[in-house]
């Protein structure tokens, strides 16, 4: 029989620890918790959790994780430049693929067009983009 390795909370204990904890586990009656700490004969002593327990250090490890974006790098919607999730805003509704721009870009994109309004979501961007005065409508041409 080849040698199993179970990786248990960032932790890699052998087969027989873990038949050992899951056999100690079945002894215990229904209501007690299931976290516990062993130690057998074949091997050093690991703390295991079950994956259904968290203790309290590691609850504020994952707490903080779950505040931090999972991507870091997105795309420019406008430049199509990937960059990091910091230097990009949100200047409308929108989301997905489309959620990010630089404000440089919408800024750009706002004056070319002439107005603040998402050509997809039809929402006015955020506060702080401007557009240029519409252009005259009697221009005169001199022939």
């Amino acid at each position: 029989m080849s040698d199993h390795l179970v990786l248990c909370v960032d932790r890699l204990i052998t087969t027989e620890t873990v038949q050992s904890l899951q056999a100690s586990e079945t002894e215990k009656p229904s209501g007690e918790g299931s976290s516990s700490s062993s130690s057998t004969s074949e091997g050093p002593h690991h703390p295991t959790t079950s994956a259904t327990e968290v203790d309290g250090d590691d609850q504020d490890y994952l707490e903080a994780d779950e505040e931090d974006p999972l991507i870091q790098n997105v795309e420019c919607r406008i430049c199509q430049e990937e960059d990091s999730i910091k230097n990009l805003e949100t200047p409308c509704a929108c989301s997905g693929s489309l959620k990010y721009a630089h404000r440089k870009c919408v800024q750009r994109w706002c004056n070319e067009k002439g107005d603040i309004t998402c050509e997809i979501c039809h929402q006015p961007y955020q506060p702080g983009y401007t557009a240029p005065p519409p252009a005259p409508e009697d221009t005169t041409i001199d022939i």
